[in-house]
């Protein structure tokens, strides 16, 4: 990771780690798994804010293995990721999500009918990444989807910077 200059805003993605996780993202074409979006480097390491089984959540970065995204002509200060976060701090996570999600792609690509995207105060970590874009002032995906990581990988909106290890 050493060649790839971090800032606030820019988004993580790891790869998928348990079985069922790996079938979806080969089913998917995938290579990612977890998003999440760094506030500020400190003692060598980020903070980050996720969407974990706990909800939204403040974290660490340091030693996981990591694609680096640039949301595309965003620029924010960690006080303003922190401002978003506390504003959605309490936020259980979306274990709903994936059945809505599985049906909404199963419709898409196999009937070719888009069913609209039903948007709660609960998050999984594709959804909390893409808020905070919003938030922000950014995009990650359109509105009329929900977040995967196959369209958050090859979003027009994002930049990805590289692929490596924290901690190097």
């Amino acid at each position: 990771m050493t060649s790839i200059e971090l800032k606030p805003g820019y988004l993580f993605a790891t790869p998928p780690s348990r079985w069922f996780e790996k079938w979806i993202a080969k089913i998917l074409k995938a290579k990612t798994w977890h998003w999440g979006m760094l506030i500020e480097p400190v003692d060598g390491d980020w903070i980050t804010t996720e969407s974990m089984q706990k909800g939204t959540a403040l974290y660490r970065l340091y030693g996981r293995d990591v694609s680096i995204y640039r949301i595309k002509g965003l620029e924010v200060t960690p006080k303003q990721i922190y401002e978003v976060h506390s504003a959605y701090g309490e936020c259980p996570y979306d274990y709903g999500v994936y059945l809505r999600t599985a049906i909404w792609w199963l419709l898409k690509h196999y009937l070719g009918k888009v069913v609209p995207v039903l948007k709660d105060r609960s998050f999984h970590c594709e959804e909390w990444v893409c808020l905070l874009a919003v938030e922000l002032g950014g995009k990650i995906i359109e509105d009329d989807e929900y977040p995967t990581p196959d369209l958050l990988e090859n979003s027009s909106y994002l930049e990805c910077l590289g692929y490596g290890q924290t901690g190097d």
